[in-house]
């Protein structure tokens, strides 16, 4: 049985949701600052007895790129980059996703970075354990951000090159992305790019299920989309063949994730994505014969071709995935409160030490290119003609697209 857990508050979702001073919008690995971010507190009721006075209220501030020093790149694609930074005045560490307001527009991603916050509040409303949290958005003229809370153990691609994994480390991070998964799809969610290089690795050994930038919305038992998207080696047959689908993608994905955990190789393979494709919808995946046969059984059940005879795709979705086999000593409610020891810590020499990170991406300068304007965040409606904004690369009419866009988490 699942905790009570927090509420969700729609007041906490307002553009510029404000804050006390100097403490900004996230915290790492659960950890946030007492009382930033809540709501102002109500006057309490009148009653017959005299209450004691009200503390006074902090002051309240906007989030912006001011609150922050940018210590490291951790990542980096045609979208922006994902910077590591911490708060000027507490130093609190946090991940902040950067992209260009220019390259969202000019790729028609407006909506996609609207869907990719409101996913993110569905993963706040109960701080699910196994998602990654984000703390803040704020914007500028010229960027949209992302205030996410930083885990520095790494990703499971990283982890898995460097050893792989025994069944039962396997079989513990599938327990908690399937957690992650079966939230997802009970809140309407699939995420269509699950991967070893999205799940990260947090210091006491727990997943976190990162970057919702393909999430599609509304998808609840029995409806579908068609929109081709997803990494080549985790994509369902569904998808190649241009059909509709459905949440069952997401438990295709999952067997593959399995397979590449237990075997430290992808079950279709190819020199480049046209093999790939043809590998999935073609060639059956090779299985050592001393794999055990719960193994072998959950993944032929997962990478069923038929999307509605696959593993997952009936009604109680999640359910059947966790009755399987391959999970009969897991202890479901254990997992989920994190009562079960981790089979691997991550180690790093600082809070600072990005070492579970690319090297490609952490070697460079962490700056933020200029696109011509000016830093400042903003609010709407935005001034064209400020001295700030002599030259805006966007129209007044392009801004409003974002507006609402800033957001700070109740609990940050």
């Amino acid at each position: 049985m699942q905790p009570q857990l927090p509420t969700y508050d729609p007041k906490a979702y307002e553009p510029y949701a404000n804050a006390p001073q100097g403490m900004p919008p996230q915290a790492i690995q659960h950890a946030a600052p007492a009382g930033y971010g809540m709501p102002a507190q109500q006057p309490a009721m009148q009653m017959v007895s005299q209450q004691p006075p009200e503390a006074p209220q902090q002051p309240k501030v906007r989030i912006g790129l001011d609150h922050f020093n940018f210590l490291a790149v951790l990542g980096k694609g045609n979208f922006g980059k994902v910077m590591l930074a911490e708060t000027k005045s507490t130093k609190r560490l946090y991940a902040i996703k950067v992209l260009k307001k220019e390259f969202i527009i000019e790729n028609d991603e407006v909506e996609s970075t609207k869907s990719e916050k409101r996913v993110f509040m569905i993963a706040n409303k109960e701080r699910h354990p196994f998602l990654l949290n984000l703390h803040a958005c704020f914007q500028t003229e010229t960027r949209v951000y992302f205030v996410m809370e930083y885990i520095s153990g790494g990703d499971l691609m990283l982890h898995i090159q460097r050893g792989q994994f025994g069944l039962k480390r396997a079989q513990f991070y599938a327990a908690e992305v399937l957690l992650a998964l079966k939230y997802f799809h009970e809140n309407g969610v699939i995420y269509r790019d699950l991967k070893l290089d999205n799940i990260m690795l947090t210091l006491d050994g727990h997943i976190k299920v990162a970057d919702y930038g393909l999430c599609k919305e509304n998808m609840w038992y029995g409806a579908t989309t068609s929109t081709f998207c997803g990494t080549p080696e985790f994509m369902a047959p569904e998808i190649l063949l241009d059909k509709r689908y459905g949440r069952a993608v997401d438990w295709w994905a999952f067997g593959v994730l399995i397979y590449q955990m237990l075997l430290q190789q992808s079950p279709f393979r190819g020199e480049d994505e046209d093999e790939i494709y043809d590998a999935i919808l073609a060639d059956e995946p090779l299985y050592p014969i001393h794999m055990p046969r719960d193994s072998v059984s959950i993944l032929q059940k997962l990478l069923t071709r038929e999307p509605e005879l696959r593993l997952g795709s009936g009604p109680t979705d999640a359910q059947e995935v966790m009755s399987h086999a391959f999970f009969r000593n897991i202890n479901w409610d254990d997992i989920y409160h994190k009562r079960v020891p981790p089979p691997f810590l991550p180690q790093i020499s600082s809070p600072t030490d990005t070492s579970n990170f690319d090297q490609e991406f952490t070697s460079v300068t962490p700056v933020l290119t200029p696109v011509q304007s000016g830093k400042r965040s903003i609010d709407f409606p935005v001034s064209l003609s400020s001295p700030l904004t002599q030259y805006p690369v966007l129209s007044q009419a392009m801004q409003e697209e974002f507006r609402g866009f800033s957001y700070t988490a109740d609990f940050a």
